[in-house]
């Protein structure tokens, strides 16, 4: 009897040994392929990623619009005699497009030659406009920009090759280095369009002057605009104590005390409210910097002959909208007896101007 309950407590320990063996050898299997099946999962989720990204025949990416845009607008813009290497390109593109299903073959585009061509249609295009239209443009770009229908006009890689070869910006503008300012997405303007000088609190000294002397002398601007800004910090703290800006280091104390010099303190001492007297110092300045251009007879000579326009503005962080004010007015005569002066009006949408 031992011998019999020796034996089946060893049988019994044999097969619950086998069972806990085979429950092992389930788990494992089931482990293996759930980590199979997550496995194929990824793959797939990876495989989708790539066909999303891939080019496909049936769904072109934005470069190949534009790519397509750059061609015609290419086409005609430039005469067939100016193509000359250009069309090899084209007719290689053409190829891979017919062979490859409408591949993307990046790096290949078009030649020098042709970017030169199309940046010479723009620089004669931009020349025709007048400074009363540039303005005009400039307006409408900020409106689209206020009004939430901004159109983001980046360029195109052919469109960007284009401009290596030269700049031609139809505006100039004496901005503030706030970050909160930035010139080309306020106006709706694309690269190139926009000659953009920055610095705290957009006063002109010996570089931002210069750097308008070239944009009018050299690029052929049309329209020069002094842009301020609603919170401008340079201008409010202009305002402290001639003691509080001398513990300032050097280089920002005589920042603060020249654009100081431009403000009426008795004017803004009068003004209660902080939005108000904000706006006022603001403007004060502005209109102190577009005064100090008319002592340049270099760019009052381009406003007399009607070829220039010098304006200012106020940029509303808070709503978005420019104001233009203070534009510049001169007489195109001699102020003779035979020739009298005659006084202009401000441009379309500008509210005040400057006569001198």
């Amino acid at each position: 009897k031992t011998i019999a309950a020796a034996g089946a407590e060893a049988s019994g320990a044999s097969e619950s040994r086998s069972h806990a063996m085979a429950a092992t050898d389930s788990a494992t299997k089931l482990a293996a392929g759930l980590s199979l099946v997550f496995s194929a999962a990824a793959l797939g989720a990876v495989v989708a990623s790539v066909a999303l990204r891939a080019p496909s025949p049936r769904r072109r990416r934005r470069g190949d619009e534009l790519w397509e845009d750059d061609v015609d607008r290419f086409r005609q813009q430039v005469p067939p005699g100016q193509q000359q290497g250009g069309a090899s390109s084209m007719q290689r593109q053409t190829s891979i497009d017919a062979t490859a299903g409408r591949e993307d073959v990046y790096g290949m585009g078009f030649s020098m030659a042709e970017a030169k061509a199309l940046a010479e249609s723009g620089h004669i295009a931009a020349k025709t406009k007048s400074p009363e239209e540039v303005l005009e443009d400039l307006q409408r770009g900020n409106t689209r920009f206020w009004t939430g229908a901004a159109m983001r006009p980046e360029k195109s890689a052919f469109e960007r090759r284009a401009l290596i070869s030269k700049q031609f910006p139809s505006v100039a503008i004496l901005g503030c280095a706030d970050s909160r300012v930035p010139t080309e997405i306020i106006f709706d303007q694309a690269l190139g369009d926009m000659f953009t000088v920055r610095v705290a609190g957009n006063c002109l000294d010996t570089t931002t002057t210069a750097s308008l002397q070239y944009s009018v002398h050299v690029l052929k601007v049309k329209v020069l605009v002094i842009l301020g800004h609603e919170g401008c910090g340079a201008v409010k703290a202009c305002q402290q104590s001639d003691e509080a800006l001398a513990r300032e280091p050097r280089e920002l104390t005589a920042l603060l005390t020249g654009l100081k010099s431009h403000l009426s303190m008795e004017t803004l001492g009068t003004i209660s409210d902080p939005k108000a007297k904000d706006r006022e110092a603001v403007n004060q300045n502005v209109k102190r910097q577009v005064e100090k251009l008319t002592e340049d007879p270099s760019i009052m000579s381009k406003v007399r002959n009607g070829e220039l326009i010098v304006v200012g503005a106020f940029y509303e962080i808070s709503s978005g909208i420019v104001d233009f004010f203070h534009e510049v007015l001169a007489d195109g005569g001699d102020c003779s007896p035979a020739q009298p002066r005659v006084e202009r009006k401000p441009s379309h949408g500008v509210s005040t101007g400057y006569i001198v």
